[in-house]
Formats: structure tokens, C-alpha cells, sequence
């Protein structure tokens, strides 16, 4: 059966995370609909995708995969198809045929997301839905000082979601993390991991903050990591800054056409 990988770009605000459910609008749900019309004469499998994002958590390059019975011959109707089936918020940006053996979850060796902060003491009209509004004072400098120590294969049970963890390895390696400055109004925090677990990123970006505001005088995000108790740790931000940057797979060189569009 041929294999599709799509790239795919998505507004959390409009949905109820990626997964689908059942009368609630999902990414997901709206691109499986999509494809069925499409598809009629040539079933598809259900997607695959590389990460189940959350309620209000955005996509700007996120991978899934589907199955067909038979070759679908023009790439260029289907993005046209799709898009213009979808809903808004959504949009299908990209398609390539992938080796029968993809799995976008499985396959997937590294994910990527970046976290938004609008750093300034006035509200702004444009951060509701698309960042995380600081307003007091951060040591930025602090902060950035911070992310060394979370690089690397280690237990991020501190900075996880404790019910979802009960029982379960929480060991990820984080590949890269830092900090990015875009204007003195705009700063992001990017990190690179061979996985998540649930709120991962939105505990540790809300414990930075947190030590860089000075919350606590004594502790680092070192002696957090170590204590491996979520009550130790700082706020878990809203999904409002949280984007899906991309997808890694080291053995399906295919994926790299996927990403000719630019990302942050």
C-alpha cells in the first residue's frame, strides 16, 4: 500500500489538540474528513502523526502519514483539495511518498517546539492565543544560564504532568535547548528532545520563568530535576505560546522534502 507523509500547519485556538474525539473539532478529525471525500474510490488509513498536541497548542510543522489502496497521481490537486476542504485553522502545506515501514510517531527520532513570550509591562492586542504575556521583570541573562543544565539524557519527572507519569520511565534526552531574543518584546525558548511527555515543555518554560523572576533563592532547575517531585517545580504555562516546530527522522531522508517551506 503506497504511504503519504503531509505537512501540516495549524492554528491550536480553532481546535481541541490534534487527537481525534468524538463531537469536538480536532485536527485530526478535519483532515481524516477531508481525505475521505477525496479518497472515496481509494480508502485511506487512519493518520499517524509524530506528536498529539493539546488543546490551544499550534502546529507549524507537524508530520502524519496515511496509507491509500491504490498511487494517488497528483500531489498538487490533493494540497488544493484538502485546503479547500478543511476548516479554518488549518492548512496542509506539503506531501511526499514515504517506504511502506514510515510510522510518523514511531519513526520520528527528534521533535522540536518552541515556546513564545511577549516580555513587556502593556498588553498588546495581538498575544492572546499566540503567546505567553510577561509583564514583570525576568533575568534573561539568568534564564539562558539555566538551559545547559537540562541538556541530555536525564529524569524530567519534575517537570511533567504527575498523573500522567504515575508508574511510567520518565527519562527524554533533551538534543538542544536556548534561548532566542527576537526583539526586546519577543523572545522564544526553542528545545529539541527524542520526545516529550505531557506539558513537559509548558512546566519547564513556566519553571524558567519562575527562577528567572526570582522566586526562589536557593534553587536551580539542577536541584529540581533532582528532587523528580512535579510539586517542586514552577507553573505550567498555557498552551497559548506553544508550537510544534518539527518533526526529525534520520532514516527517511524523503521528510526533508517536506520541509521546503520556511519555519520559524
Amino acid at each position: 500500500m503506497p504511504n503519504y507523509a503531509l505537512l501540516v500547519e495549524y492554528d491550536g485556538t480553532h481546535f481541541y489538540g490534534w487527537q481525534k474525539q468524538k463531537n469536538l473539532p480536532t485536527v485530526q478529525s478535519a483532515i481524516e474528513s477531508a481525505l475521505t471525500i477525496i479518497l472515496n474510490k481509494n480508502p485511506a488509513s487512519r493518520l499517524s502523526v509524530a506528536g498529539r498536541t493539546d488543546t490551544g497548542v499550534h502546529g507549524l510543522g507537524m508530520v502524519c502519514n496515511f496509507k491509500t489502496l491504490l498511487p494517488i497521481p497528483n500531489f498538487h490537486k490533493l494540497l488544493v483539495s484538502i485546503n479547500a476542504l478543511t476548516p479554518k485553522g488549518v492548512s496542509v502545506k506539503n506531501v511526499v511518498e514515504v517506504p511502506a515501514d514510515f510510522h510518523s510517531r514511531f519513526s520520528c527520532t527528534g521533535r522540536e517546539y518552541i515556546y513564545k513570550i511577549y516580555y513587556s509591562k502593556y498588553q498588546s492586542s495581538f498575544v492572546e492565543g499566540r503567546a505567553f504575556w510577561v509583564k514583570h521583570r525576568v533575568d534573561w541573562d539568568f534564564v539562558e544560564n539555566q538551559l545547559k543544565t537540562l541538556v541530555g539524557e536525564k529524569d524530567f519527572r519534575s517537570l511533567t504532568k504527575a498523573k500522567s507519569m504515575a508508574g511510567k520511565r520518565a527519562v527524554r534526552e533533551i538534543f538542544d535547548m536556548r534561548l532566542e531574543r527576537l526583539t526586546p518584546d519577543w523572545i522564544q525558548i526553542r528545545i529539541r528532545a527524542n520526545g516529550f511527555m505531557h506539558n513537559m515543555v509548558r512546566i519547564t518554560v513556566g519553571t524558567l520563568l519562575d527562577i528567572g523572576k526570582g522566586r526562589w533563592n536557593s534553587r536551580s532547575i539542577g536541584s529540581i530535576l533532582e528532587e523528580k517531585n512535579r510539586t517542586t517545580a514552577g507553573i505550567t504555562l498555557p498552551p497559548d505560546g506553544l508550537y510544534f516546530v518539527r518533526a526529525y527522522y534520520e532514516d527517511y531522508p524523503e521528510i526533508h522534502e517536506l520541509y521546503k517551506i520556511t519555519l520559524p
